[in-house]
């Protein structure tokens, strides 16, 4: 008697077959998770470098091992198979069981293929089972029932990174992306660039002139950064703490406006805070006022003063009252509880007592930056810490212009 050869199919790509060459197999076998996505059930043999896997008596695939995520001995799918074995061909079932798949342990190893065979079971079964054609990335458009990505790009939508966005979005995010790497290489750059220039060799004139030369708006995180971080260096030259005012008043960007207001406003160096203000007063005005603005009703004191002294690069007659209502402030200090412990004796017996409350101190100061401010925008009048005449002078000179538009019209 001669039995017929089986036949050996030696895979080399992927394969997506799953339980099984032809409908389930629910007798107990072995099956093999394939790398890159796909099972195969059967009867699994090892080889020194493949994974042989008898399918039926006819049909044996091999498998090279480097292909082979891995083996799921079928006793850990004993009880997916009774389950399935129940589903039959009822597409609810099926379902169910998709869902059983990918809920805790139930299945081992990838249990999402086993979770979207059980789905494309269910909408084979029954074609508008909604929860199950939902699970595999439908939506019913116009009474059909269409992939999610299919309708999403027909839309003219992108996929990324699980969600999806309009061309224009993903655009300006890549812009954004490459925009953050290209301004930290500026940022790794400038330093080796500014440890060269400090270094005073015969390379620090080349280092130098390349500074100089930057053009690249993208280096003003790098720029502001070597201005911010020199602030108080007594070792580092004024020169090069000059070049980064004028590199971030020639980019012009958030950036540069924000650290040229922050210099107009924490400088100790009197040549770099004139020269970030004389540039503020050509390109970021509103950003330098609304920032020094507010700050004349601060609690601390020299913040005041360093505001309106900043402010005389923008008068604005405009904001007289306000200049006017910070001429004299007010500024509270806490004093935190003493813990010593004081003797008491009176009529009512004597005792010790410790601590005591918070205490507050409200100090009234004069502030001569303002006073200068005000008299920037009316070098005529000085009627100095007089808060009450100053408002009545320009209520007075308001009157006047009001009465002269009447007169005009």
């Amino acid at each position: 008697m001669h039995h017929q050869p089986y036949r050996i199919v030696v895979v080399a790509g992927l394969l997506t077959a799953f339980c099984g060459l032809s409908g389930m197999r629910l007798v107990d076998a072995d099956t093999v998770e394939i790398s890159g996505g796909g099972h195969l059930t059967g009867d699994v043999s090892r080889q020194a470098d493949s994974v042989v896997i008898r399918v039926d008596d006819e049909i044996h695939i091999a498998l090279p091992a480097s292909r082979v995520r891995r083996v799921v001995d079928s006793d850990q799918l004993a009880a997916y198979r009774a389950q399935a074995a129940k589903a039959g061909d009822d597409a609810e079932l099926h379902y169910q069981l998709a869902v059983w798949c990918v809920t805790a342990s139930n299945v081992p190893g990838n249990a999402t293929h086993y979770r979207n065979h059980h789905l494309q079971r269910a909408i084979s079964l029954d074609p508008d089972h909604a929860r199950a054609r939902a699970g595999l990335g439908y939506k019913k458009e116009n009474g059909q029932w269409i992939k999610t990505s299919d309708l999403m790009r027909g839309r003219g939508m992108i996929s990324r990174a699980g969600r999806w966005e309009l061309p224009e979005a993903v655009a300006i995010d890549d812009f954004q992306q490459n925009t953050d790497v290209n301004a930290k290489k500026w940022i790794k750059e400038v330093k080796r660039l500014v440890a060269l220039v400090l270094r005073d060799t015969k390379k620090s004139p080349e280092a130098l002139a390349a500074l100089k030369a930057i053009e690249d708006p993208l280096a003003s995180s790098a720029i502001a950064d070597q201005l911010n971080e020199s602030r108080g260096r007594g070792n580092y030259p004024r020169e090069l703490r000059m070049l980064w005012i004028r590199l971030l008043g020639k980019f012009r960007d958030v950036v540069s406006v924000r650290t040229l207001v922050q210099a107009g406003l924490m400088e100790n160096d009197e040549v770099i805070r004139e020269a970030a203000l004389d540039l503020l007063k050509e390109y970021g005005y509103g950003s330098a006022v609304a920032t020094y603005l507010p700050l004349l009703r601060n609690n601390d004191n020299k913040l005041v003063n360093r505001a309106a002294r900043a402010l005389e690069w923008f008068p604005d007659s405009e904001l007289a009252m306000n200049y006017v209502d910070a001429l004299v402030t007010e500024h509270k200090t806490e004093q935190a509880p003493s813990s010593a412990i004081n003797a008491g004796f009176g009529d009512g017996g004597s005792g010790l007592q410790t601590g005591g409350k918070k205490k507050v101190f409200v100090r009234k100061l004069n502030n001569p930056a303002v006073l200068r401010l005000l008299q920037t925008i009316e070098p005529d009048v000085d009627y100095g810490y007089d808060q009450q005449r100053w408002r009545e002078y320009f209520a007075s000179k308001r009157s006047e212009f009001s009465g002269d538009l009447r007169r005009d019209l």
